[in-house]
Parts: structure tokens; sequence; C-alpha cells
């Protein structure tokens, strides 16, 4: 039995269920927005053996824990509460329902997994993945290169950072975008700002907003790379044929701008995979979308790697097979 940990809005799940479907792979979609309304669970410990019984409501499917060989913690969501007009008690059964949707997710550590409640969220720190990578090419001796990076409330720091680099690029700690009313949000993605501009940049804003910028380097194309296991799948785009401002400088701002048009499925080079296969390992992870730069003094850069990244746009544009991949990963099928 393979477990879906995500919710209904999740397009990624549905090409993976199909290829599971096709092969006659049991699979159980948990829902977790719905764990209090479409599911009845019942977790017991009886003659030295525990197990963890779930029912789907609406389609009849169950899971017992004993039963599961694999877990794909996709995209799970906080459930949604039945009307509760008493505020105190909303609060609980709030933190209840929440709590034993962590409880859920953790129990399920012990099995191959793609996603992980316990790995996922550590490994999207942009610090640690710059000292993981940073350790990964020391011990390959590798070419790749880390762009130079700060992270500072210091205006002291900013200071000494910008002196010598022409320009900068700064980027969101974590947030997605800034939404100005119910329809109208300004996303977040990577600026390019002339590092004299840096400069505007107080004490005050610093100690209200903590900053994180690299040096730009200049591109010659990019890789984004899809890893499911061993599986290694290597999308280069030509960013630099996208107009200034939509894809040139951050590629999410291509979607409307021709970036399918710039994509090509190539096999992904020799010293990158060598790169890939070890921050895998030290990381703990199964999945990961990986970026890098390919710059204009022919040095490949490593910029980051998305421990539960999209990919669906992937293998619309291109056909790349990352769905079939980690259908096959998770039934334990050689890719």
């Amino acid at each position: 039995m393979i477990l879906i940990i995500t919710n209904k809005g999740d397009i990624h799940c549905n090409p993976v269920i199909k290829h599971l479907q096709r092969n006659g792979d049991k699979y159980f979609r948990l829902n977790t927005e719905s764990l209090l309304t479409d599911y009845l669970i019942s977790f017991s410990y009886k003659d030295q053996s525990v197990d963890l019984h779930i029912e789907n409501k609406i389609n009849g499917k169950t899971l017992s824990s004993k039963e599961v060989i694999s877990v794909w913690e996709r995209r799970p969501n906080s459930p949604v509460l039945p009307e509760i007009n008493n505020e105190k008690i909303k609060l609980v059964v709030e933190d209840e329902a929440n709590e034993l949707t962590k409880w859920i997710r953790h129990f399920f550590i012990n099995c191959r997994m793609i996603g992980s409640s316990v790995w996922d969220r550590p490994n999207e720190s942009k610090l640690r993945q710059m000292d993981v990578a940073s350790r990964v090419i020391n011990e390959l001796r590798s070419e790749i290169k880390l762009p130079h990076t700060l992270l500072t409330n210091s205006k002291k720091d900013l200071e000494q950072f910008s002196n010598n680099k022409k320009e900068i690029v700064l980027k969101p700690i974590s947030a997605d975008g800034l939404m100005l009313d119910d329809k109208l949000e300004i996303p977040f993605t990577s600026r390019k700002v002339n590092s004299k501009n840096i400069n505007v940049i107080t004490q005050d804003d610093l100690e209200l907003c903590p900053s994180f910028m690299q040096e730009y380097v200049e591109k010659n194309y990019e890789l984004r790379i899809t890893v499911i296991g061993e599986k290694i799948l290597c999308c280069k785009i030509d960013s630099q044929k996208l107009p200034k401002g939509n894809g040139r400088e951050d590629w999410r701002e291509g979607y409307e701008h021709g970036l399918s048009e710039v994509e090509e499925w190539i096999d992904c080079p020799d010293e990158i995979q060598e790169f890939i296969i070890l921050y895998m390992q030290k990381m703990n992870l199964n999945f990961g979308c990986f970026d890098f730069i390919y710059a204009k003094n022919n040095s490949f850069y490593f910029l980051e790697c998305n421990p539960n990244g999209q990919w669906m746009w992937l293998e619309e544009d291109l056909g790349i097979p990352i769905s079939e991949s980690i259908a096959n990963f998770l039934a334990f099928r050689e890719n």
C-alpha cells in the first residue's frame, strides 16, 4: 500500500495516481484538510503490535499501517473544522486536530518516503543548503561554485558585501508575495539591483527584516534538475533568451513570456550528477528540485534544492516522465 498525504487541490498527485492505477498498485490518498470529515481513524496497540487504521468514508477505501510500503508526503493542509460557535473550544479543537495530523505524518518514518515531515522543513533552510553544498564541493574537490552570499541585519556587513560587487540579487527568505487586496498580489522573485542602490537599506530596515542576498552571476543558461531516488532528470533553461524582467533574471517570471520555448530535456552533466548524489545522501532526501546556473565564466553554480518543488510544468512542456518515475519509486519498481 502506498500512502499519499496531500490535499484535494493538489493536482501534482493526479498523474502519479494514474500510473499507480495503470500498474495495479494499491494506494490511499489522505487529504488532510478533510481529516475530521471524510475519514474514520483508529490507532490500537494489542498483543505487542500497533496498527493505524484509516477509512475513507466517501469511497470506502481503507488503510492499515501494517500494509504501507512507502509514503509520499506531498502537500498536507490543516484540517478544516466543523462549525463551532465557542471560540475557546474552537481553538482547543483546532490545536488537537493539527497535532493529530502531525502524529499521523510522523508515524510513517520507517518506510520508503518522498517528502518527509521530519526532514523537509530543515532542508528548506538556505543556510543549511549552502553549508551542505560547500561541504559536498570540498569533499568531491568539485569545480562547482556557490555565489557569494550574505544574510544579515547589520548595515556594516551589508556595505562590506556590496563594496566590490556591481550587481546583487535580493531574495526573500520565506514570503511568496505581498497581498495588496483580495485580488491583487505582488509575487516575490529574485530581484537584481545595482550594488550602489543597496545602500538605501537602513539599519532600521534591517532590524525590522533581515535581508538575504547573493552576488549576481552572469548566466549562459540555467538547469532545473528533478531527482527521484537515483533518477536524475535534467532540463536546460536558456533563460537569457527571455525578455528582461520577464524571466531573464528569474525564470519563474517567464511562464507567460515564452519559457516553454527555451526549455530542453538534456543529459545531466557528470560533475553535477556526482554533486547531487552526495548532497541527497547528506540531506536524507529521496526527492529534490535543484537549480544551477552555467555562468559566463564557464562554471556551474549551485543555487538551491527544493525538497518538495514543482515539476508538472516540465512534464507538460517536454514530456519528462517525472510522475511515472515517482510512481515507480513508491512502488519499488526500477526506474
